[in-house]
């Protein structure tokens, strides 16, 4: 019962960095935009933001594959690890940082294409289960 633990608590991990990664590079190009967007430089701006449209496309994946995590987090926070949880929370809170950021750079654009479901934010399940341990 252990392993399967571990495994579940392993998935989750890795799907939250691979997020984690992919709004750190959203958030880079965001900025980049914000710098090119005045300067005569139309191809360069382009290919930013061809960039961003592709960072969205794998964001939209990854959210597809937490979201049946975050909908019955009650019932499969009993098959994670309670170390695994608290890295867990730690990635989540840190990726809702770099969402806080992205959104204070380009409050528009970002706002109507992150995922749809990017305000389940899988921390707030963390802490109802912090709270309830």
């Amino acid at each position: 019962m252990k392993e399967h633990n571990s495994n579940a608590g392993a998935e989750l991990l890795f799907i939250l960095r691979q997020q984690r990664y992919l709004y750190h590079q959203l958030k880079d190009l965001t900025k980049r935009q914000q710098q090119l967007a005045g300067a005569n430089l139309p191809e360069l701006l382009l290919e930013v933001i061809s960039g961003r449209r592709k960072l969205f496309e794998k964001l939209r994946e990854v959210e597809t594959k937490l979201r049946p995590i975050k909908t019955n987090w009650q019932r499969l926070q009993s098959r994670i690890e309670p170390e695994h949880r608290e890295k867990a929370q730690k990635i989540a809170n840190q990726v809702q940082e770099i969402i806080g950021e992205i959104l204070t750079v380009d409050p528009d654009e970002t706002s109507q294409n992150l995922p749809p479901d990017k305000d389940l934010k899988l921390n707030e399940h963390f802490a109802q289960t912090q709270s309830q341990s």
